[in-house]
C-alpha cells in the first residue's frame, strides 16, 4: 500500500457555509419589529425578514455580476474569432 492521498481542503465551500451559519445566526437573533423605507415606500416587518431578504437580494446580485461580466467576455471572443475569418 502506498502514502494515503490528503484530498485538498475546498476552502470556497468552508467559508461560504461560515456566512450561511453568520447571516442565519444573526437573522435569529434580530426578531423585533422595524420600519423600512425604500424609495417611496414605507412598512413595518420583522428585522429577520428585512435581514433575509437583503442577504439574498445582495447574494443575486454577487451571483449574476460575475455571470454577466462572463457572457460578455465570451460574447467578444466570438466576434473577434467571427472577424478572424472573414
Amino acid at each position: 500500500m502506498g502514502p494515503q492521498e490528503t484530498k485538498p481542503i475546498n476552502w470556497r465551500l468552508w467559508i461560504t457555509g461560515i456566512l450561511i451559519a453568520l447571516v442565519v445566526v444573526v437573522c435569529l437573533q434580530n426578531s423585533q419589529k422595524v420600519s423600512v423605507e425604500v424609495l417611496f415606500a414605507s412598512f413595518d416587518a420583522p428585522l429577520i425578514i428585512v435581514l433575509a431578504a437583503f442577504t439574498l437580494i445582495g447574494m443575486l446580485i454577487g451571483y449574476i455580476g460575475p455571470v454577466y461580466r462572463r457572457h460578455r467576455r465570451e460574447e467578444k471572443r466570438t466576434d473577434k474569432e467571427l472577424e478572424k475569418k472573414d
